[in-house]
């Protein structure tokens, strides 16, 4: 539940040396050829590499259907790169079992303004070609790097979310909507998730036993056992209970689905956590990918 460094797109994309060509190639992006591929698999994109153009610069290739994106909002995403100079992919995430989501806020639009203005107004279903200047070598040891081309489709446009009202939560919980979880005979939870279902737009916080000690505040540091598994696949990527102790930690230090879901809460109480993406890490941390669910009994509040 530790905050990580949010970065806006995903690492595993990396630039790739520069390898150079002679070879007569492209100076525009609309000169990008799209395939749609099936169900689960990334599209083909092709261009004559290599792909030269001055600056870093982005497009809307395909214009989506609904509402455009307004800056505040968050942009869930698909991406595949390819090395600019030789045309090599060099990796995707259609094929993934989440999305990727970044805000449109005022630090995007400092960090990376083209892709930002290309993002804004965009809408489900449009496709962003965004070619990428890498930084200039600083040194011998770090030598020069090839550009990029990344191709993104918007998959959703959210707004911000929030933590839901007990109206909310009593609705989904009678629809059948949110995970249900299961204590063993030694109190070690497991989870189960509603098929066919998807993760709540909202932060929610279903009290399965409410307890009677200190209230906890944005400030406060508790001790908790707990457990978190991804609504992708129903894993399991971390748990206090597997390491036999209960974890202490300042609740302004956590993720922010942490932080709003447990303020408020008395020591004692055990709860469930449904976490959008957008208030959990983001990026995701190995298997602690997309929309999470936590399971938490707050033993200690101080």
């Amino acid at each position: 539940m530790r905050k990580i460094l949010s970065i806006l797109l995903p690492a595993a994309l990396l630039l790739t040396a520069c390898s150079g060509s002679t070879e007569s190639g492209s100076d525009n992006l609309d000169d990008i050829t799209v395939k749609a591929g099936a169900e689960g698999a990334a599209p083909t994109v092709d261009f004559s590499a290599p792909l030269e153009l001055p600056d870093s610069s982005a497009e809307v290739i395909t214009e989506g259907k609904g509402d455009g994106a307004t800056d505040g909002q968050w942009i869930r995403y698909r991406l595949l790169a390819k090395d600019a100079v030789s045309g090599e992919q060099l990796g995707e995430t259609y094929s993934g079992p989440v999305d990727q989501t970044v805000e449109l806020s005022e630090g995007f639009k400092t960090a990376d303004p083209a892709l930002y203005d290309a993002l804004l107004g965009s809408n489900p279903g449009s496709e962003i070609a965004y070619y990428v200047q890498p930084p200039e070598a600083t040194s011998a040891s770090a030598p020069a790097q090839n550009p990029q081309l990344l191709f993104l489709t918007v998959q959703d446009v959210r707004d911000k979310p929030v933590k839901a009202d007990a109206a909310e939560v009593a609705e989904l919980d009678k629809a059948g909507k949110l995970p249900e979880i299961t204590l063993d005979k030694e109190g070690v939870p497991s989870v189960k998730i509603p098929e066919g279902k998807d993760a709540p737009d909202n932060l929610i916080v279903k009290v399965i036993e409410e307890g009677d000690g200190k209230q906890a505040t944005e400030s406060s540091t508790v001790k908790a056992n707990y457990a978190g598994w991804n609504w992708s696949e129903g894993t399991e990527f971390d748990s206090s209970f597997s390491r036999g102790e209960a974890t202490e930690f300042p609740l302004d230090g956590v993720i922010e689905g942490w932080t709003k879901g447990l303020t408020g809460l008395k020591e004692g109480t055990k709860v469930m956590l449904s976490i959008p993406t957008e208030m959990a890490y983001v990026q995701g941390q190995g298997d602690a990918v997309g929309d999470l669910i936590f399971y938490v009994e707050l033993t200690d509040v101080k």
